[in-house]
């Protein structure tokens, strides 16, 4: 289910935007509208995990906006899915499932942030400011990493 190949160029330029991936409509509408005021462009929109796969390969997008809880493929299983395919993909969460467990997960699975619902949208657009310029990002929740 939702499988995609390895990234034939790793070195493939990516596109300067973003990919919203979240079931809620209004979720998307809203993050479109943060990223759309700042002058980032969003590439495109997914509302379950599979269609994030699908989209991912298509556009090529610099920054993933991703929900964790989701029909069909959740959040995690889409990031072990994109990151296989791109390594290098620069995902941030963005969930109301805030406990410990879901951010220190999330992390050292590889997103690059973990932005909880309902965040400011100063945090939205420093996260993707900063990923779309190749910047690191020192997140908010540097302990969780140690967390087994």
């Amino acid at each position: 289910m939702g499988t995609i190949s390895m990234l034939n160029d790793a070195n493939q330029p990516k596109n300067q935007g973003v990919l919203i991936v979240d079931d809620q409509r209004i979720m998307r509408l809203v993050l479109s509208s943060i990223l759309s005021d700042t002058g980032i462009k969003v590439l495109g929109h997914a509302s379950n995990g599979l269609e994030a796969l699908e989209l991912y390969t298509q556009l090529k997008p610099m920054v993933v906006l991703l929900d964790l809880i989701m029909p069909i493929m959740d959040g995690f299983t889409t990031m072990e899915k994109l990151l296989a395919y791109d390594p290098k993909a620069n995902i941030v969460i963005c969930s109301s499932m805030q406990h410990k467990f879901y951010i220190s997960r999330a992390l050292k699975q590889g997103a690059k942030d973990f932005l909880i619902k309902p965040f400011r949208k100063e945090q939205v657009r420093a996260a993707v400011n900063k990923l779309m310029v190749g910047a690191t990002i020192v997140h908010q929740y540097p302990r969780y990493l140690m967390l087994d």
